[in-house]
């Protein structure tokens, strides 16, 4: 990504990424609707790609639009601790906190950090957006402090502090037969093929996938061989393959795959991830994160 983009077209792509809608994204930027479209124009223009495919009913991200996203998040987040680091130098050195955010938590973490923005200016943030598994092991060797994750299966040196079981939906690609309905029984998929994500990297949701198809009375077949960063939602959209998800953690996921309710409670766990070695000693930033994140999940509509 070249080093020139303007941090604040990242966020006019990153919010209408998560709204895949034009309106809503300039009522949440407080900008006009033809800013938005002017910023993305620009956008792409610097990275020479498109990163939506926009017809009058619908936005959806293209292949490179997620491609880029888990990036572009990033480069938001560490503009916005630029800015609070250089609002605060007139204080003593700022505090800093190494953070792990699993892409399936990430409306969470944007509260949370928001919260931390506002109630701690001067705290530098270094966010991290990986998939579950790998910033538990990072969390366990100590390159990250704390972290937010989906769906992770027990790692040794981490403990995992349950924030939020958020409801599951079925993702299905657009010519599944599968695709007009809008609502589906987990039983009714017990022929089918789930999409699994890397097995390294994503242990503890093919494990909930698994759990939430034993308990609708059948063991499923789960494809979770592929590896690298599109494996998922290329399996949904062109491999023939049921996803189960959150409608929270499916924005980068919308191209060419709709979204079925689920016919009965089903839910996958947001954690809090933090050393083992550092229960009840957390750091000062460490722990005003896990303050934040514990309000964010309370304060969030049910």
């Amino acid at each position: 990504m070249p080093s020139a983009v303007d941090p604040r077209l990242l966020r006019a792509f990153t919010v209408l990424a998560e709204e895949l809608h034009f309106g809503r994204a300039a009522r949440r930027l407080h900008v006009a609707q033809p800013a938005i479209s002017q910023q993305l124009q620009r956008l792409e223009a610097q990275l020479g790609v498109r990163l939506f495919e926009r017809s009058r009913q619908h936005v959806e991200l293209s292949v490179a639009g997620e491609a880029i996203l888990p990036y572009a998040r990033q480069a938001v987040a560490a503009a916005g601790a630029v800015e609070r680091a250089a609002h605060g130098m007139d204080g003593g050195p700022p505090a800093s906190l190494s953070v792990g955010l699993s892409p399936g938590a990430h409306y969470l973490a944007e509260r949370v950090l928001a919260s931390l923005a506002e109630s701690d200016p001067r705290l530098r943030v270094q966010a991290v957006a990986d998939n579950t598994g790998s910033i538990a092991r990072r969390v366990a060797e100590g390159s990250l402090e704390i972290a937010i994750g989906f769906a992770s299966a027990p790692t040794a040196g981490v403990r995992a502090e349950a924030l939020a079981d958020v409801p599951a939906v079925v993702a299905v690609g657009a010519t599944h037969r599968l695709a007009g309905e809008t609502r589906v029984a987990l039983g009714s998929l017990a022929e089918e093929r789930f999409a699994g994500v890397d097995p390294l990297d994503g242990p503890g949701y093919n494990a909930a996938v698994r759990e939430l198809c034993r308990r609708a009375g059948f063991e499923p077949r789960v494809s979770d061989r592929s590896t690298g960063p599109m494996a998922w939602e290329t399996a949904v959209r062109s491999g023939g393959c049921v996803g189960l998800t959150t409608r929270i953690s499916a924005a980068s996921t919308l191209r060419g795959v709709r979204i079925l309710e689920l016919g009965e409670n089903g839910a996958f766990p947001i954690q809090l991830l933090t050393p083992e070695t550092a229960e009840g000693c957390l750091s000062p930033a460490a722990a005003r994160f896990a303050a934040a994140a514990r309000a964010a999940v309370i304060a969030a509509p049910s």
